[in-house]
């Protein structure tokens, strides 16, 4: 379902694009939001925790690409692409059938599972129910976008990651729901306090944001401590970091025996996770790499031009 989506996603740069894969050539309406909409308040988490849980992880990285922020005023443009490991236990979901179905619970495709299967109507023959499929078949969720690093700022790095589907060219805004992303992270170096230690020592944390149509409402914050140590060129980092955030739905239930407004929060619970990064300098170009690893496993990889 997604492998058309992928290819756009892999050919175009610099934009939150986890969510386009969900699009339908339908006009004004996205296959993530018609399907949203046929669930009511009590059934819909199930299906869409996991996306959830991956946005977290995704949005959650990529602010550290250095040992410690220094003292010395810097400005860069980077390019950041971030990806959610999407594991068995994100594809799959205990849902109750309606009244009279048996049998009354079936394990069903979460947004990243595979086909639903019809469950027959214990006493009417030839009626039966089917729950829907997932959306997103792929081992990895991707997410990607812009941002801004300054530093020098008394031992402190502030970083700004913007990205919006207005900013891509072949996206129809009549076709294709807003997509917005802001994140702002900062790190704080504790080493200037404290002389002497084998290690760079700071700590961070970051508020992030995701909007998508009238419907999802993403918001999450991550704090940490970090050490890492530089090399020359080369720098490494590892620390731990607390994760957690909410998905707010807001819609008009289709479903027939729920039908109505809903409007309902999905938790993404606060979790540590051990994060595990590296850089290499190369002039006023930077490759570097993040990694975060606990109930959802995310990478990240960019480019950093600047001073």
């Amino acid at each position: 379902m997604i492998s058309g989506f992928a290819r756009r996603i892999a050919a175009t740069s610099g934009v939150a694009f986890a969510l386009v894969a969900l699009a339908a050539p339908a006009r004004g309406q996205s296959r993530l939001e018609s399907v949203i909409q046929q669930y009511s308040a009590t059934t819909i988490q199930g299906y869409v925790q996991p996306l959830a849980d991956a946005l977290v992880a995704n949005l959650s990285i990529g602010y550290i690409n250095s040992t410690v922020p220094g003292r010395k005023l810097s400005i860069s443009i980077e390019l950041i692409g971030m990806t959610a490991a999407i594991d068995e236990s994100m594809r799959i979901y205990s849902a109750a059938t309606p009244a009279g179905f048996d049998p009354p619970n079936i394990q069903t495709p979460t947004i990243f599972g595979g086909a639903a299967q019809a469950v027959n109507h214990s006493s009417i023959p030839g009626l039966s129910y089917r729950g829907s499929d997932g959306l997103v078949d792929a081992d990895y969720f991707p997410t990607a976008g812009p941002q801004i690093r300054v530093g020098g700022l008394l031992g402190t790095e502030l970083v700004v990651r913007y990205a919006s589907s207005a900013m891509v060219p072949f996206l129809d805004e009549e076709d294709f729901p807003d997509l917005t992303i802001l994140g702002i992270g900062v790190q704080h170096s504790l080493t200037q306090y404290l002389k002497g230690l084998p290690l760079e020592l700071s700590i961070g944390g970051s508020f992030n944001s995701l909007k998508f149509g009238d419907i999802v409402d993403l918001s999450s914050t991550s704090y940490g401590v970090n050490a890492g140590k530089s090399f020359g060129m080369f720098g490494v980092s590892g620390g731990v970091q607390s994760d957690g955030g909410t998905m707010n739905l807001t819609y008009t239930s289709t479903d027939p025996n729920s039908s109505g407004g809903v409007d309902v929060d999905l938790d993404v619970k606060r979790a540590l996770r051990f994060r595990a990064g590296a850089s290499l300098s190369l002039g006023f170009l930077r490759l570097f790499g993040d990694a975060a690893f606990g109930d959802v496993t995310s990478y990240a990889a960019g480019l950093r031009f600047g001073f």
